[in-house]
């Protein structure tokens, strides 16, 4: 067989492979597999092949229709749909129900003001008989007419004598315009006050309210006074008023109209966290609603930027500690543990993470945008809005030329440069030969056949939504065992898996920003590394990385010998969440000496 002829044989088969892809992204391993075996990840290969642009070229027609089975595999699974309908309703108790009755989905308010369940029956509201066969016959005959309706409903709670409003109204897409399922569906909201499990750990923490004083704020928001609330305590109502009085002075409030509207905007907020920490850590343990739990979760911050566009942001670690900026890798690593956290207000450490364009909620940039010139400006912008002067960058992978680029462009702004298994240029395709086969596949791809790129890492994506982020990370890091054990760490699992999110996430996924930034890292950026090495520049690389072995270690030393390169055994991609407790002492350190 002539190699033009084993060169036809392959371009079939990795053509068949494509749209094998798009009917199962599972296939994906075998295309990974027919492509490393042909060496087409070897540059000297793809010259003899032909002209890159031509090689590519040859695939477009194909690329495009294949792209077009692979985009029904993106659309948002049903639950994620449900969510976002329930979304605009946190404050208040809201569900939606399908034909048969049954609850398909509802939020914290209904889970904590009636005591109902997912896949449950409404049963029994507070309500009389006689308004509940009221309900009951609306939701039985919006689910069966056609069109959108609107009914409000006024109603009294059993218990405390008050109104409460139902609003029904029958759904049929959520708020992005998808459609939420082929049968009807009807969503409840009402009036119903509930009181968040965590609301009282968040008032005692903040105000250092008394078990006793929670119970006054919490019946002086449900609308009653101090005589009722002596009355049901068992108490004089003197007690009550100082109690009231005290309460007041603690919360700064200058009166209980204040304080209740403070209580209820706080309300707002813990029932918002509790809602995105269930749907982000169904699978973590219980913890108690501490202080330090709520730092693991809490929302992320976003600016505008002048061209428009909105980044999101993430700070961790005590407000006046000495901060540090940090790259979080195409998975998205932001969010830190319990103990890590416990680690950085240890030692003084704050923590700013930038989400990149086209991850989490953070607004994409243009397929022709210079990604380079464009992640170094939003930087800067973000600097500048929290007021930071200099600090240490903290970067994870191949993330490293970001780091490089914006000591080049400002170098007044970097103190130094940290980095967590950080990955440098290195010429020829001798390192891709030491990596796992995923990651030698995209990143050959990035450098060698990037027409291919776009399309391999969506399916690679559409594959990980469909797996969920812990078993596509178990799947492209099996060589790893160090990796591989954090999967089975009961509390680093759930960080790990809302980390995930905001790449694979249920509304858009990173797919095209993550193969913008490939394609800077793999191309020959050695010169700017030569640049930078006027920034103090050290790393610290695990040898259970899946991106590179010793060898390629030793060659990172001969190219760049200005920078110390440590390494651990026990240490893999995600370094930072392994060996926290040797890095984030370090890592403080040099943000001190940025700060003096």
């Amino acid at each position: 067989m002539t190699d033009e002829i084993k060169k036809s044989a392959v371009n079939d088969e990795i053509v068949d492979h494509l749209y094998d892809i798009a009917l199962d992204p599972g296939e994906l391993d075998r295309l990974i597999d027919t492509w490393n075996d042909a060496g087409l990840d070897a540059e000297r290969v793809r010259r003899t092949v032909s002209k890159m642009d031509a090689f590519d070229n040859d695939f477009q027609g194909h690329l495009e229709r294949a792209n077009t089975f692979l985009e029904r595999h993106e659309t948002p699974d049903r639950t994620a749909l449900l969510r976002e309908a329930l979304e605009p309703f946190d404050a208040s108790p809201a569900l939606i129900l399908d034909a048969q009755m049954q609850i398909v989905a509802l939020n914290v308010g209904a889970k904590t003001a009636y005591g109902l369940t997912e896949n449950g029956k409404l049963g029994a509201l507070d309500l009389y008989e006689a308004e509940q066969e009221e309900l009951s016959s609306i939701l039985q005959t919006m689910v069966h007419c056609a069109g959108d309706q609107n009914v409000l409903l006024n109603f009294e709670s059993v218990s405390t004598g008050r109104p409460v409003i139902f609003h029904v109204k029958r759904v049929t897409q959520s708020k992005s315009g998808t459609a939420l399922s082929a049968s009807p569906l009807v969503l409840i909201v009402t009036t119903e006050f509930f009181w968040p499990v965590a609301l009282n750990e968040t008032l005692g923490e903040v105000f250092s309210l008394s078990a006793a004083e929670l119970g006054v704020v919490q019946a002086l928001v449900e609308g009653n006074d101090a005589k009722s609330i002596s009355s049901a305590r068992g108490t004089s109502i003197e007690t009550v008023r100082t109690q009231i009085r005290n309460i007041l002075g603690k919360t700064k409030s200058r009166s209980q109209t204040e304080l209740i509207r403070l209580v209820l905007t706080m309300r707002d907020v813990v029932g918002s966290t509790e809602d995105a920490k269930r749907a982000h850590s169904s699978k973590s343990s219980v913890h108690s609603a501490d202080w330090l739990d709520a730092e693991v979760w809490k929302p992320f911050e976003s600016i505008k930027l002048k061209d428009g566009r909105v980044m999101y942001y993430h700070v961790q670690g005590p407000h006046d500690g000495a901060p540090v900026l940090m790259s979080h890798m195409g998975y998205c690593q932001v969010r830190w543990s319990r103990s890590m956290l416990k680690q950085a207000y240890r030692h003084g450490l704050k923590v700013i993470c930038p989400i990149r364009a086209g991850y989490g909620d953070s607004d994409q940039l243009d397929r022709k945008a210079d990604v380079l010139a464009s992640l170094a400006d939003d930087t800067v912008q973000l600097l500048d809005y929290l007021k930071i002067e200099k600090l240490p960058y903290v970067v994870q992978g191949n993330d490293l030329l970001f780091a490089c680029d914006l000591a080049v462009r400002n170098p007044e702004r970097v103190s130094e440069i940290i980095g967590l298994g950080a990955r440098p240029f290195l010429h020829g395709d001798q390192h891709y030969a030491a990596m796992s086969a995923w990651h030698r596949f995209f990143l050959s791809t990035a450098q060698h056949a990037p027409h291919l790129l776009f399309y391999t890492i969506r399916a690679g994506f559409t594959l990980a939504r469909k797996l969920g982020s812990a078993n596509m990370f178990a799947r492209v890091n099996s060589n790893s065992p160090a990796d591989l054990r954090l999967l089975e760490d009961p509390e680093m699992l759930p960080i790990l898996e809302a980390n995930g999110q905001l790449s694979i996430g249920d509304k858009k996924n990173a797919s095209t920003a993550y193969a913008m930034e490939l394609l800077e890292t793999e191309g020959d950026w050695s010169e700017t590394l030569h640049k930078a090495k006027n920034t103090p520049t050290w790393f610290v690389n695990g040898m259970e990385d899946p991106l590179y072995d010793s060898a390629t270690i030793a060659a990172y030393r001969q190219q760049y010998p200005w920078i110390d390169i440590e390494t651990v055994d026990q240490g893999g991609q995600l370094l930072i969440y392994l060996q926290y407790k040797m890095l984030i002492p370090r890592i403080a350190e040099a943000a001190r000496r940025a700060r003096d």
